[in-house]
């Protein structure tokens, strides 16, 4: 049966990713009442299914199959359960780069939203809350221990990975989400800490529209679905009597304002960290199944990629092994004995997103001939690594290159003319900047408050505001750029609109 659900508060925070927990974090603590809206399930550590397409199925949006517009579709990542992508990734935690910080400010006038002290109080503070700390070299388990060789061997200089997850015994899970709450994702911190403060949580409610009130955004119109998040069974109107936050993530905040009637610069400027991962075959088990999932990274920023370890679930390796029928039960048999690395690039290409004209999103992104190139360098360095750190055959997944390498020299297959962005397969997990935030209004979807240019009340706080493409790991910039927007929507909210009355019609935006 159908059913309708009405509800009120100071703020309706859609979506509780890396942006939307922590604004419901920061708001709720100052006594505000706060309404979260979350499209996916609510799952507890025990009610996560253990085999990956079941916890895919539970966790990620389409089942992983969304993918860009283009000759050579790439796989976009984006979690659909409350706490976002950050209940189903590593929890790789980077600070946001001064180089970038810079640009944002002096570029697009952001110097106050990211004014380095207060900026930086908000990271510690994160940082403090969410136990962040390196992977401990006991929990880093095989995988992560054969790239520290292989970099070791080449001279480059690598680290353990930073993560929100001190606690992690090593159960190489994180993408299916953490069995042991031990990884504090928004699902597991700052969701029920702003729940212990007041808020209201409504999982399972899929946003649809935002309507004005009195001249502001007021009202979210939605609807209901079943406990699989698949099939409507009601629609929800929640009144906002302070201010709308959008943290649908990059690909979905923008499909949101439009069909709010919000489209000016909306879903331009697409942005993104497609990554690509070559497998390694050992003389000895190197155990993927233990250890954190992604343990050890050799930041190369300065040559436009990040190198990480990050170990694949049964499932998941297999389908990668080359060959059929014997050859590939010959490779399964050695299953343990396999590692992988990825190369993760910090592309200049830019993209659009726009809904289709079923609404669903439309990704159109194409990596640029200098991408390609780093991307290409990038695969070759995996190559590299896996025989410096003493594989004995690697797998490149390369099209128009040999299934299986036998010697190091042979990265420069790689490398080949011939060798094209069709060729090899990318995914993408980092998602910016279809919503970008500036001082421009002809520019800018949001202003230096994380505004919307052109309808007070509503606000954006997500990867979507990021005016380029960072280079690293965005969920602690997120959460940090969120933490200062909400404390500043706070102190300058409360107490002029405290006294507000009562609601009027609602009306489109």
């Amino acid at each position: 049966m159908s059913k309708h659900v009405e509800d009120s508060a100071d703020y309706v925070v859609i979506g509780t990713g890396a942006g939307g927990a922590t604004a419901a974090r920061v708001l709720s603590a100052t006594g505000a009442s706060v309404i979260l809206l979350e499209e996916g399930p609510s799952l507890a550590p025990e009610e996560r299914a253990l085999g990956l397409l079941d916890a895919m199925s539970q966790s990620l949006r389409d089942v992983a199959t969304l993918a860009t517009h283009s000759p050579a579709p790439m796989p976009l990542l984006l979690g659909r359960v409350v706490g976002g992508s950050t209940a189903v990734n590593s929890g790789i935690i980077w600070r946001l780069p001064d180089d970038v910080r810079a640009e944002w400010a002096a570029g697009h006038g952001l110097g106050e939203l990211l004014e380095e002290r207060a900026l930086d109080a908000a990271f510690s503070r994160i940082e403090a809350e969410l136990e962040i700390g390196e992977v401990a070299e006991d929990t880093r388990g095989g995988n992560g221990d054969l790239l520290k060789a292989g970099s070791d061997a080449l001279g480059l200089t690598g680290r353990p990975i930073r993560r929100n997850a001190r606690r992690c015994v090593g159960s190489a899970r994180c993408l299916q989400g953490c069995p042991h709450g031990a990884r504090q994702s928004m699902d597991i911190s700052y969701v029920p800490r702003a729940i212990a403060q007041g808020a209201r949580l409504h999982p399972l409610c899929r946003a649809d529209r935002i309507e004005l009130d009195r001249g502001r955004a007021g009202f979210v119109l939605g609807t209901q679905l079943t406990a699989d998040a698949r099939v409507a069974c009601g629609t929800f109107r929640m009144h906002a009597r302070r201010a709308v936050i959008v943290c649908a993530g990059a690909i979905h905040t923008p499909l949101l304002l439009w069909k709010s009637g919000v489209r000016k610069n909306v879903g331009e400027g697409y942005q993104a960290h497609p990554g690509a991962a070559v497998i390694g075959r050992f003389d000895h088990q190197v155990g993927m199944g233990f250890g954190a999932t992604q343990a050890y990274e050799v930041p190369l920023r300065d040559r436009g990629m990040k190198i990480e370890s990050i170990s694949l679930p049964p499932e998941l390796l297999a389908a990668r092994l080359p060959g059929a029928g014997e050859e590939w039960q010959r490779s399964l048999r050695k299953l343990d004995y396999f590692a992988q690395f990825c190369a993760v690039i910090r592309m200049r290409a830019r993209g659009r997103v726009r809904p289709s004209l079923f609404g669903s999103p439309q990704v159109r992104y194409e990596p640029l001939r200098e991408d390609v190139a780093t991307l290409k360098e990038g695969v070759a360095l995996l190559v590299r690594l896996m025989f410096a750190a003493g594989a004995v055959e690697v797998l490149p997944g390369v099209a128009g290159v040999p299934e299986r390498l036998t010697r190091a020299e042979q990265a420069e297959l790689v490398l080949a003319e011939h060798v094209t962005r069709r060729d090899i397969h990318l995914m993408a997990s980092h998602h910016f900047g279809t919503a970008a935030a500036g001082a421009s209004p002809g520019h800018a979807v949001v202003d230096a408050q994380l505004q919307c240019h052109d309808v007070p009340g509503l606000y954006v706080m997500d990867a979507s505001v990021f005016p380029s493409n960072l280079g690293v790991n965005p969920q602690h910039s997120i959460m940090a750029i969120a933490y200062r927007a909400a404390e500043r929507l706070a102190n300058v909210e409360r107490p002029k609109l405290r006294s507000l009355p009562p609601p009027a019609a609602h009306a489109s935006v």
